[in-house]
């Protein structure tokens, strides 16, 4: 996703933020980037505004601080006042700082993993029933055995998924909280998020 950002490529219509802009929204952004990076004591990420989406929407994309982009909406910008604006940017570099980007592809890989453990035993599930030969029935029930074991998994493993990503999102609006020094910008923005009507294309 990095790569594809700084390369232009990454079909979601993200255009990059110069660092000496002169519009009124993105300077306001690049300062409270700023700050948000000096209190955290992580790099400034390469910032990128989505021009055609109104609804209020942030997130960051890459593995390493020292390779992360920063995506804002337009309606982001224009809804938050500047508290609020910190409170979400400072959420988002708690993503950046504790390493929840990398937790998040361990995870999917472990997840993968478990699904093609139940594929797998699904073709053999299907290929034993096929054929009629001496081993069938033995391949069936360990087809049978694999696609229990790969789809019970993913069930659990997604489930403990959502737990992790729960508290890692509780995680992330504390430290949102300890870099703002300021408790009313998140609260403030993810109330304006709640009651935003316009939703994203």
């Amino acid at each position: 996703t990095y790569l594809a950002l700084v390369s232009g490529s990454l079909p979601v219509g993200a255009r990059r933020i110069s660092m000496d802009s002169t519009d009124a929204d993105e300077r306001r952004l690049i300062n409270v980037v700023e700050e948000m990076s000096i209190a955290s004591g992580t790099p400034v990420p390469l910032l990128y505004v989505l021009d055609e989406e109104p609804s209020i929407n942030a997130f960051v994309a890459g593995l390493r601080p020292t390779e992360t982009v920063l995506v804002v909406t337009k309606g982001a910008m224009q809804s938050f006042t500047r508290d609020e604006m910190q409170g979400v940017i400072g959420h988002e570099y708690s993503h950046i700082f504790n390493g929840d980007m990398r937790l998040n592809m361990r995870l999917m890989g472990i997840l993968a993993g478990i699904l093609l453990i139940g594929q797998i035993g699904r073709f053999i599930l299907r290929s034993g029933s096929r054929s009629r030969g001496k081993g069938s029935g033995q391949a069936a029930l360990f087809g049978l055995a694999l696609f229990l074991v790969g789809y019970v998994g993913l069930f659990f493993g997604a489930l403990i998924k959502a737990a992790v990503s729960r508290q890692r999102e509780f995680l992330v609006d504390a430290s949102s909280v300890q870099f703002t020094r300021n408790p009313d910008g998140i609260a403030g923005a993810l109330y304006r998020i709640q009651q935003h009507s316009e939703g994203s294309r």
